[in-house]
Formats: C-alpha cells, sequence, structure tokens
C-alpha cells in the first residue's frame, strides 16, 4: 500500500485532505506531522510515496527542510499545498525538486487533480503558472520583482511578512543576527520598499 505524509499545522487541513483523499478512492496509509521538527523525523524514518507540505509551519525552515529531504531521499515526491502565493515562491520550490505547488483556497477538485498528477509520476502545474512559465519562455524575461530574490532571501521575506523580528529569524535559521539584517536590507533593495508594510502589500498584490 502507499503511504503519504500531510504537513500542516491546522488539524482542520489534515482531516479535510485525509477526506479528500479517501473519497477519490485512494488505497493509501497516511501519517500526520504538524511542524518542521516532527516532520523530518517521520521523513528519517519512514518512506513516502507523496509528502503534502505546507511551508508556513512552526519550527520549519521549509527551504532547509526541503534540501535536507531531497539529500536523503534525491526521488522524494512532494507536494506544496500552502496559503503563500504562487507567483511569488512557486518557481523556486519547483526549483529546488518539488514536484507541485497548489494553494489552498483552489477548489478539492484542483488539489485533488494536483495530488493525483503526482502519484501518477507527472508534475502539477497550475493553468496560470504554464501560461506564465510559457510566456516568459517566448519573450526571455521576467517581470516577477521576486524574482531577483535568492532562495534564502525568499525565506527570510517570508519570516519577516509572518511578522518575526531578526533576532526571531537568526534563532530559526541558526545564523548570527547581522546575516539576517543584512539579508533583509537587501531584500529591502531589490523590491524597492523601505518597511515590512509595503514589503506585505507587494507580496499580497501577487
Amino acid at each position: 500500500m502507499k503511504k503519504i505524509l500531510i504537513a500542516d499545522d491546522h488539524y482542520i487541513v489534515r482531516t479535510g485532505l485525509i477526506t479528500l483523499i479517501k473519497e477519490e478512492s485512494m488505497q493509501v496509509e497516511i501519517d500526520e506531522c504538524r511542524d518542521g521538527n516532527d516532520t523530518w523525523q517521520k521523513v528519517q524514518a519512514n518512506e513516502y510515496d507523496l509528502l503534502i507540505l505546507d511551508i508556513s509551519m512552526p519550527y520549519t525552515d521549509s527551504f532547509t527542510l526541503l534540501k535536507n529531504i531531497f539529500a536523503l531521499r534525491p526521488d522524494q515526491k512532494v507536494l506544496i499545498l500552502t496559503m503563500n502565493s504562487e507567483d511569488v515562491y512557486a518557481k523556486k520550490y519547483l526549483k529546488l525538486g518539488v514536484k507541485g505547488f497548489i494553494n489552498k483556497e483552489e477548489p478539492p477538485s484542483e488539489i485533488s487533480k494536483a495530488i493525483a498528477n503526482i502519484m501518477d509520476n507527472r508534475k502539477y502545474l497550475s493553468a496560470k503558472m504554464r501560461d506564465t512559465l510559457t510566456r516568459e519562455a517566448l519573450e526571455g524575461k521576467t517581470e516577477n520583482p521576486f524574482e531577483n530574490l535568492s532562495i534564502r532571501e525568499l525565506e527570510i521575506m517570508n519570516h519577516l511578512i509572518d511578522g518575526k523580528n531578526v533576532s526571531d529569524i537568526a534563532t530559526l535559521l541558526s545564523v548570527h543576527i547581522s546575516t539576517i539584517s543584512t539579508h533583509k536590507a537587501n531584500i529591502m533593495q531589490k523590491l524597492g520598499v523601505t518597511n515590512i508594510i509595503e514589503l506585505s502589500k507587494m507580496v499580497h498584490m501577487f
């Protein structure tokens, strides 16, 4: 029997996904976890056919978590299911090696499609993301300012708009405060904003 791991800190989301999967008559064993530490422990102890992962959970530096997962299990199939903006985050996570990225606000039928595609060894891209990638390939450029950020800068930006301060982020990522301060300044400069309020507004515009 195939195995799926659902990693999300909201009980109602995990329960809803389990119901959705069972309604699709998928014969699978499902494990659950609610933070990054638990996710990493379960991936180390078990082999999963699919990991459904939220990128905003307690104790989670999602980029580092995914890098560790892919280092341990290079063929691990991962679907990102999140409230974070597809336009801002999807391409970075796809480059890391995830097989799909979908927003929690998508209808259940689309989430089922994403799960089925990846379980069937195919990638999942929303219609909007396919159009974006096609346009950028034809034009040879992107109008998305967030493409100028590194993966680490994008991770730090995510923590900043979640309300964490420089000290909080430094502790979470196990780096010096000055390193986070430098990244923060670079993020602001690259995006042309001067404070977190402007940064949050810019992210939510996409």
